[in-house]
């Protein structure tokens, strides 16, 4: 089967940009965005400087998450390997460039859709090279079908070393990189200054935290750890011969093998990962300088609509959620109009969170397409039925108690509905999982701080009206012990998972950095920790274990579940910054 793929030869490459130029003519790129660039990076003080230099472009992933992500099928994987893209049905949620580990998509500007490189698949369909390939005067850009051992870029791939970009992402880039520098390839490794070779650095107003990155740990641990090596690879204790494949103890498939061999090979050494590389850390990588000269812009795609979103929607999962369990459940009595009131509370958030969503996109008139025409792999699409699912339910649960309905179908009804305000809460956490260009989103124990986070929003919103509505002392009892426990769960999720986890790779820990040390560290020990987690803790305790008189406590409860609340909002802004705030290109 044909699997067309990139052959990047670093050694040959004069770094002219004609590559990029010809993409743009060919592909009427507007101004601001590339779908391929030439990255310079200059290390060493003179006279002893070296200019290293890569160029960057769409890795056609075997394993392309920007295929998962897209909730409307716009990115899409052809049979020939290609990963293709259908701008009439992007909706421009930005998902696929959170996906990118390579920073390889972007917004066009004039029509708000995602674009990438393609190869220049209207050109490969007549028989033609892409456009940079022609242009290239070296002929460093090598393209071919990979599974044809008479191609030239499968024969490059069975005689020469070659490395791909990070490939603890596990998703099987099918661009190959011959003689490329680590310096170059590994995002963290030089620092960004304000300024490039010919203009001003752009920065879109965000700040840069790259030179505080690289002060915080060895360059050369964060090179072998994200890049893993462009040295030649290692067989039994000593260096391999120039034709050997990418990783110790594989035999080099002849050039007459069956068909596919050098791609098979290939993607064994990328699935293996960091690992199946061996071999002496370059002494250039730790001196000091190492700076980039060159480089595109690439903006942080989600802000604070999207951390506002999960702080709506934990209210909306919360309030219901509370309610319902304390009158399912017999937990304390639950009267039709604070029942109303809580739903109402419920609503409004599920509402706001669609709005916001809605708001996000940069074509929101296409948002319907998602309902249509999913794409069942996506959770952005998965989660858009669910909250949709779930407000119907929620409203019909609200008209039953308005109608007056007896317990018995309130609560046959409210199950379902309770069900899907725990997905609506949960599923980001899937969704987050899917974005593998931002590694601090990854861990498991996100999950754990939603469901911690949805049970505090939801205490802290009913807290005031059922203190204005005189609940009874029970119902208000049980919203203070789900502060309680909302804020001990969080306390102990952001403290194991966030302060004091190991995160498996060097993006990750970059931005845990940030978020727990670094410039977002208010938002995480005063907004998650302190107000999210200690004073819940507190507060709630002493309500419940002291027995707090309700008119005494009642202002010292109500100030904590909105500090609370203001607390968490503000570390959702910071979790969704310092995830981006990392470069990955």
């Amino acid at each position: 089967m044909t699997n067309f793929a990139w052959v990047i030869d670093q050694t040959s490459c004069i770094g002219c940009h004609a590559c990029t130029t010809a993409c743009k003519s060919e592909n009427k790129v507007p101004l601001g965005v590339n779908r391929t660039w030439v990255k310079y990076v200059e290390r060493g003080t003179f006279p002893e400087t070296r200019r290293d230099i890569a160029v960057l472009r769409c890795n056609h992933c075997a394993d392309a998450p920007c295929v998962k992500v897209c909730p409307t099928t716009a990115m899409f994987k052809r049979a020939d390997g290609i990963v293709d893209f259908d701008t009439s049905r992007c909706i421009g949620c930005k998902a696929c460039i959170q996906a990118c580990p390579y920073d390889a998509i972007y917004i066009d500007p004039e029509e708000h859709v995602a674009e990438k490189c393609n190869f220049c698949s209207h050109r490969v369909d007549v028989g033609l090279l892409p456009a940079c390939v022609v242009v290239c005067p070296t002929e460093s850009l090598i393209f071919g079908d990979i599974e044809n051992p008479a191609s030239r870029a499968a024969q490059i791939l069975a005689s020469r070393p070659t490395t791909v970009r990070r490939p603890e992402q596990g998703t099987r880039p099918q661009a190959y990189y011959v003689g490329a520098s680590p310096v170059a390839l590994d995002p963290l490794a030089p620092v960004h200054g304000d300024r490039y070779m010919w203009a001003d650095r752009r920065t879109g107003g965000a700040k840069d935290y790259t030179a505080e990155l690289v002060a915080t740990s060895p360059m050369a641990e964060r090179s072998r750890s994200s890049l893993a090596g462009t040295h030649l690879p290692v067989i039994d204790g000593g260096p391999a011969p120039l034709g050997a494949p990418r990783g110790p103890g594989i035999a080099a498939p002849p050039m007459a093998a069956a068909a596919g061999a050098a791609g098979a090979a290939s993607e064994a050494v990328t699935a293996a990962g960091p690992a199946a590389w061996h071999g002496p850390v370059d002494p250039d990588l730790t001196r000091p300088g190492t700076r980039v000269a060159y480089d595109v812009f690439h903006p942080r795609p989600w802000g604070w609509k999207v951390a506002l979103y999960l702080w709506t929607k934990g209210i909306g999962a919360g309030a219901f959620g509370l309610i319902f369990l304390a009158a399912a459940l017999g937990l304390a009595p639950v009267d039709q109009l604070t029942r109303l009131v809580a739903a109402t509370i419920a609503l409004a958030g599920v509402g706001l969170t669609a709005l916001l969503l809605v708001a996000d996109l940069k074509r929101p008139e296409r948002f319907l397409s998602i309902l249509y025409r999913p794409q069942r792999r996506s959770w952005l699409a998965i989660g858009a039925f669910i909250l949709i699912a779930y407000s119907g339910l929620l409203g019909l649960w609200w008209l039953g108690t308005l109608l007056g309905m007896n317990d018995a179908v309130l609560t046959a009804l409210g199950w379902p509905a309770f069900g899907l305000a725990v997905m609506t809460a949960l599923y980001t956490m899937f969704l987050l999982r899917q974005c593998e260009a931002r590694d601090l989103w990854q861990r498991p124990v996100v999950g754990v701080v939603l469901i911690a986070q949805a049970t505090i929003l939801g205490a802290a919103a009913l807290i005031p009206a059922l203190l204005a509505l005189d609940a009874p002392a029970a119902l208000v009892d049980l919203a203070a012990t789900a502060l309680f426990g909302g804020g001990a769960l969080n306390l102990v999720a952001l403290l194991a998972g966030e302060a004091f986890a190991d995160h498996p790779t060097a993006n990750a820990r970059a931005a845990a950095h940030l978020l727990v040390r670094g410039p977002f560290g208010g938002a995480f020990w005063i907004g998650g920790v302190t107000l999210g987690g200690i004073l819940p803790v507190l507060v709630g305790g002493a309500w419940v274990g002291l027995a707090v008189v309700g008119g005494a406590g009642a202002p010292i409860l109500l100030a904590a579940g909105a500090a609370a609340a203001v607390g968490l909002l503000w570390y959702e802004l910071g979790f969704i910054t310092a995830g981006q705030a990392v470069p990955i290109s």
